[in-house]
């Protein structure tokens, strides 16, 4: 009885610093076709939300006309060039490279959008 539990306990010793060598050796994610077409997919999806969002994020920055306006137009350059990163994506999903991203930034938070809270500062004078 003892033999068998201590051969039970070697092995169980050994697999797991097999498991723990083959989990040092694991990558991390694998990026496939699919992982750059439905990337593509969720950008096409998400460029019309960036004009409101970005509206929204401008005008609690600055002003509510300033944010309609300045943010309206960086919405609107934000949202083509994440539904021209989306088509990008989706009509080369065959081709390598898969884990990079055309776009880098979240929604709303666009270059576009940083830049017009920036040339209009808040105003508090209401």
């Amino acid at each position: 009885m003892k033999k068998a539990l201590l051969v039970i306990a070697v092995l169980l010793v050994a697999s797991s610093a097999a498991w723990a060598q083959e989990a040092a050796t694991d990558e991390g994610p694998q990026y496939t076709i699919f992982t750059k077409f439905f990337r593509g997919v969720g950008n096409v999806l998400l460029a019309p939300i960036e004009i409101p969002v970005t509206m929204y994020n401008v005008s609690a920055d600055t002003d509510v006309c300033i944010g309609t306006l300045a943010g309206g137009v960086a919405g609107l350059c934000s949202g083509a060039e994440r539904l021209k990163a989306g088509c990008m994506d989706i009509v080369l999903c065959v081709f390598p490279p898969y884990d990079r991203q055309l776009i880098s930034y979240e929604v709303g938070k666009s270059p576009a959008a940083l830049a017009a809270s920036a040339t209009f500062p808040g105003t508090d004078e209401f």
